[in-house]
Order: C-alpha cells, then sequence, then structure tokens
C-alpha cells in the first residue's frame, strides 16, 4: 500500500454537485498512508500488513449534507480496500465556497 494506490482509490469519489471525481477535480490536498500497529494480527507471520489512510480534501462548499456525503464516499471506499485498516478525513475550508 502506497500513496500511489491510495490516490488510484479515490478517483471513485465524486463531487456531490460536480459528478466529476476528487483527484481529477484536484481536491486532494494531501495523503498519506501508516502502518497501523494497532491492527488486529500485527506482527504475525502471515497476515498482511494493515495502514491507516489519512486524506484531506478540499470541502466541495459550504452544504453541510454536500461535504458529510463526500467525507462517507470516501470512508467507504477506503474501508472496502483489504489493506486499510481505518481511514482519517480531514475536510480543508473551500477555497470560493459559492456552491
Amino acid at each position: 500500500m502506497n500513496e500511489v494506490a491510495l490516490l488510484n482509490a479515490l478517483r471513485d469519489c465524486f463531487h456531490p454537485v460536480l459528478r466529476r471525481n476528487i483527484v481529477e477535480l484536484k481536491m486532494v490536498r494531501s495523503l498519506d498512508v501508516a502502518r497501523d500497529l494497532e491492527a488486529p494480527g500485527t506482527g504475525i507471520p502471515g497476515v498482511p500488513q494493515k495502514y491507516i489512510a489519512r486524506v484531506a480534501i478540499t470541502a466541495p462548499g459550504s452544504d453541510d449534507a454536500q461535504n458529510a456525503q463526500l467525507v462517507a464516499q470516501i470512508e467507504n471506499r477506503l474501508a472496502g480496500m483489504e489493506e486499510i485498516s481505518r481511514s482519517e478525513v480531514t475536510l480543508l475550508p473551500a477555497l470560493f465556497p459559492i456552491l
């Protein structure tokens, strides 16, 4: 698991109004993948390593419902990845909150 794989997974997450993926819209401001040392099975031979995904994105707008929808979409997409044990999504203020 690395940042490239995480970024590719985020291509499946779409802006709630524009219906374009958040990577294409350059909404992903930062991402990080770190080993989860507290995941069940850590250190046991044969058990795959689990990771924590940290993603910071620009909020799609000032609408709390749209922001929550996008965060849930990202969390659900990352939860579907076997290597990810948990995710942390941070919304940064919208640059131009017109939506």
